[in-house]
């Protein structure tokens, strides 16, 4: 009997050990920005990871590096070891002093099926007002699930506007950003990538604003990715 108690207490402490260190893998989104190598994200999605997997549609996934840690609190870049192989038109950053004329916004999301029919999900809301709040979030309303934070959130001009933050990834990280969902505007974002001197605002040879919004997706969908950090 003792020897039973004895394997038993022996396979638990076993397996405790196995889950303790086998790391937790968290899942986001993020986008391309600059030459094809270099990615956006939620900071506290890569914070602690030892490991970073960028994942892109009906692709290779791609080892990547977190390249601009202590510079910020809100926003990672990271950069791809090797560039994708998918094509992508660019996304347009809206100027930082061009100010939000309507509330319409919207993202492209996930999950992936991992199959030939892959395709974003069309993600659609509205801002809660025109303006940063007083912690300098963009706030709005739009049906999220936690793995869209680091998504892009764009405008009616197809412009991004800005990063999103789900309020439930928020919430799990112990950040109080209330019930909205909020958004690091693009102001910042274009600081972070000016201070690592990446620079990406040019228009694409398309004219994406004035593309249906079916048509936008398809040309821009290569530049959301899925981000696997453990």
């Amino acid at each position: 009997m003792k020897k039973a108690i004895g394997t038993v207490l022996l396979a638990g402490l076993l397996i405790g050990l196995l889950i303790w260190s086998t790391p937790v893998t968290r899942l986001g989104s993020g986008f391309l920005i600059g030459n094809t190598q270099f990615v956006l994200t939620d900071h506290g999605l890569v914070k602690d990871a030892g490991d970073i997997l960028v994942k892109f549609p009906n692709e290779d996934d791609i080892p990547a590096k977190w390249i601009n840690k202590g510079k910020t609190g809100t926003v990672a870049i990271l950069e791809l070891v090797e560039p994708p192989k998918v094509k992508r038109e660019p996304f347009s950053l809206q100027s930082e002093n061009a100010g939000l004329k309507d509330t319409y916004v919207f993202s492209l999301g996930y999950p992936w099926t991992n199959t030939l029919e892959d395709r974003h999900t069309l993600l659609e809301g509205s801002l809660a007002s025109q303006r940063e709040n007083a912690s300098g979030f963009l706030q709005f309303h739009m049906d999220l699930d936690p793995v869209h934070s680091g998504s892009p959130l764009l405008n009616g001009n197809r412009e991004v506007v800005g990063m999103i933050l789900s309020a439930k990834t928020a919430s799990d990280r112990g950040e109080h950003l209330g019930k909205l969902n909020q958004a690091i505007p693009v102001s910042v974002l274009i600081d972070v990538m000016n201070k690592n001197k990446i620079f990406s605002n040019a228009k694409s040879f398309l004219t994406l604003e004035n593309l249906a919004i079916e048509e936008f997706i398809e040309a821009t969908r290569n530049n959301v990715v899925l981000i696997e950090a453990r």
